[in-house]
């Protein structure tokens, strides 16, 4: 099968003719091709000089004062949790304080960049793009305790890895992140074992999805948007809307059903503008939307999702549909020390309680929570993470000089929503769905730009901004 990625570009220029004479009345000598490439290395001499400079007084800003980084260099900062809000907490401690005491307790080795598995199961990605080594994501400083949480003792200021060690804090940042929950839908494991069914919302899962969606030639693809929290809630309805683009260029699409499944009484609730913007483009490509409808369980053997309806009288129904394709997204949950342990609070579904703008817990001082565990209500993606980690970094530098946190998060998010192949919409919201510079984004229109900026750009601002703490 052909994986290749199909990129291309174009250019258009001519050289400019020669003219050595003097100037004339019809206009000034023009300069030749030795005198214009001259003038255009000094001026990229000058923006490379004056970026650099800039940069270096960026680095240089992230830093506090002498003084109080010597007041704090000793304070114990412990992260769990090496993902993406959790290095990018530690590495803008690390840019403030250069000498502070900074541990991460992470397990893993290889290091999951999640934004990209949509794009690993719609054959844009393979399977190594989305992959780092997690000790090449430290920055020289940065301890490393390769363990996993069992549990958090925050009475004790102090955190038990598996291995049964205790590590100890002054102040303690949670990144845990969330995690499928497969045991939401009945029958889930068995339908994604089969040769049916595959999701996104795990690697090797989503480079299969990529071979049955390619291979996939007539019959009734179904996809499901789940009840609850959800991690990066754009995902679902991003490869539905590839899928569908896909089979249109194979010329396959009119012999195909495509079926949205979603809880939700519209395709994009949360952003009001956004969602009138793409319903009709949606509609318009033939995609059967099914609003308010949850899947409850997969009978594998004959090839059928069950959902439950909610109905306006809010009483339920069940409705069952046959499927040739499935793409199942489960249930979402925050990890077992999180949810069964002291950080949490009953109505909050196991997540971190947090103070939304400051990120600080509501009943412990010294813990802050930051990304996907955290219950502020906003979306749990990557953008979400670059407006958190910030204000955790700095609050955390507030309370150990003896301040009030200072720095609010704001509450905005963003989602680069992939529409088709080489069409994206770009958006950044607040708590309250409004949209957020839309006059940079053209938030509601699909661009090539933003799709480009996607699946080239925004892998390296996570890679060598975020995580290097320059956010």
């Amino acid at each position: 099968m052909d994986e290749q990625k199909k990129y291309s570009t174009t250019s258009e220029g001519s050289d400019a003719q020669n003219h050595n004479g003097p100037a004339t009345a019809q206009g000034p000598k023009k300069m030749n091709r030795r005198q214009a490439l001259k003038y255009i290395g000094a001026g990229s001499g000058l923006v490379l000089l004056a970026g650099g400079t800039g940069f270096y007084g960026y680095r240089r800003s992230l830093r506090i004062s002498s003084a109080e980084a010597d007041r704090i260099k000793n304070v114990r900062f412990v992260i769990a949790g090496g993902s993406i809000g959790g290095i990018t907490v530690a590495a803008r401690l690390l840019r403030a304080v250069p000498e502070a005491d900074v541990t991460i307790i992470e397990p893993r080795t290889r290091h999951h960049y999640q934004p990209g598995y949509t794009l690993v199961a719609a054959g844009v990605y393979d399977r190594s793009d989305v992959l780092f080594d997690q000790e090449s994501l430290f920055l020289p400083g940065m301890k490393w305790v390769r363990d996993s949480v069992e549990a958090f003792e925050p009475e004790k200021n102090r955190v038990r890895t598996h291995s049964g060690d205790h590590i100890e804090y002054d102040y303690l940042v949670v990144g845990l992140g969330v995690e499928t929950n497969p045991g939401s839908i009945e029958g889930f494991s068995e339908a994604i074992a089969s040769d049916h069914a595959g999701s996104i919302y795990d690697l090797e899962n989503a480079a299969k999805y990529r071979h049955l969606a390619r291979s996939f030639q007539s019959g009734e693809a179904v996809f499901t948007y789940p009840a609850g929290f959800v991690k990066c809630g754009g995902a679902p309805q991003k490869i539905t809307w590839l899928s569908e683009d896909l089979w249109r260029s194979e010329g396959t699409r009119e012999n195909i059903n495509v079926h949205f499944h979603t809880n939700r009484p519209s395709l994009f609730p949360v952003v009001p503008k956004v969602d009138a913007a793409i319903t009709p483009l949606i509609e318009a490509r033939g995609v059967h939307n099914h609003y308010r409808q949850t899947l409850r369980a997969i009978d594998v053997s004959t090839r059928t999702a069950i959902f439950e309806e909610q109905m306006a009288d809010g009483s339920s129904r069940e409705l069952r549909r046959k499927y040739d394709l499935l793409h199942p997204v489960p249930g979402f949950r925050t990890p077992g020390p999180l949810r069964d342990g002291p950080l949490t609070a009953p109505g909050m579904g196991g997540q971190m309680e947090v103070d939304r703008e400051t990120l600080l817990h509501k009943r412990f001082d010294n813990v802050f929570g930051v990304g996907d565990c955290a219950a502020t209500g906003a979306p749990k993606t990557a953008a979400t993470i670059r407006k958190q980690a910030p204000a955790v970094a700095d609050n955390l530098i507030d309370l150990a000089l003896d301040r009030r946190p200072s720095h609010l998060y704001d509450g905005t998010s963003g989602c680069p929503l992939l529409t088709r192949y080489g069409r994206c919409m770009m958006f950044e919201f607040d708590f309250n769905g409004e949209l957020v510079n839309e006059w940079i984004y053209q938030s509601t229109k699909e661009t090539r730009i933003w799709w480009d900026f996607k699946v080239h750009g925004l892998k390296q601002l996570y890679r060598h901004v975020m995580m290097n703490g320059y956010v």
